[in-house]
């Protein structure tokens, strides 16, 4: 406690307020894989010309909208710049802002792009849902107006981990042609899909009609890649 013995000093000192630093991040700008182009300028060369001259935009703000709607911003302002990069923008005083800044942006970015997904399988007439369970986000698409088996698809992603699997369709050429115009379409709106690993299965021969439950193992297994 302060006391008359020894030597001590005073001193006027100010602590300044932190200074409110800027905070921005992009998420990666839209492209369209070659590979797949030409594959779909031999199977499909309809769906090449339309998919080459789509106005991605409007799909871009909608699939940003959405996501919005979904998750927090954390006090981050995101907005879509002029080639279509998703920006995220705030302020920070500290480093644990700062991280705190940096979950929220990939948060919505990591949405945006599985509404980007969504809005893939439904340009392709699927019907979509998203869930969310825990760290696992899963959309589930199924061939809008069928009944099972109808064509599906489910991308699922826990971490940096996905999984896209397509199942249900009548014959590996229509199989090759429907995971080359979604590889397309989500290339082209800037969610860059790498094929990783595939494989084909081959299962019972197509019922007239069967009940199905998408919680039993599925017929064909496609494994691969989700880069940011």
């Amino acid at each position: 406690m302060p006391c008359d013995i020894g030597i001590r000093s005073y001193d006027r000192i100010e602590i300044p307020a932190p200074v409110p630093q800027d905070f921005a991040e992009k998420s990666a700008a839209p492209g369209i894989d070659a590979d797949l182009l030409e594959k779909l300028g031999i199977d499909d060369p309809v769906f090449l010309k339309w998919v080459s001259e789509l106005n991605t935009r409007p799909l871009l703000e909608e699939a940003l909208k959405r996501a919005l709607a979904k998750v927090p911003t954390g006090g981050l302002v995101f907005a879509l710049d002029e080639s279509g990069m998703l920006e995220a923008k705030g302020r920070f005083t500290s480093a644990s802002e700062k991280n705190r800044l940096s979950a929220a942006a990939k948060a919505v970015s990591d949405r945006w792009q599985f509404e980007l997904l969504g809005i893939v399988a439904e340009l392709l007439d699927y019907t979509v849902t998203i869930t969310v369970n825990g760290e696992t986000m899963v959309l589930e698409a199924e061939e809008a107006g069928k009944t099972h088996p109808c064509d599906y698809i489910r991308v699922s992603r826990r971490g940096d981990q996905t999984e896209i699997t397509f199942e249900h369709f009548k014959s590996e050429r229509a199989l090759d042609l429907a995971t080359a115009k979604f590889f397309a379409l989500a290339n082209k709106l800037g969610v860059k899909l790498a094929l990783n690993r595939r494989e084909v299965i081959t299962g019972d021969p197509f019922p007239a009609t069967v009940e199905h439950s998408h919680s039993h193992a599925h017929g064909h297994i496609h494994g691969h890649r989700h880069e940011h």
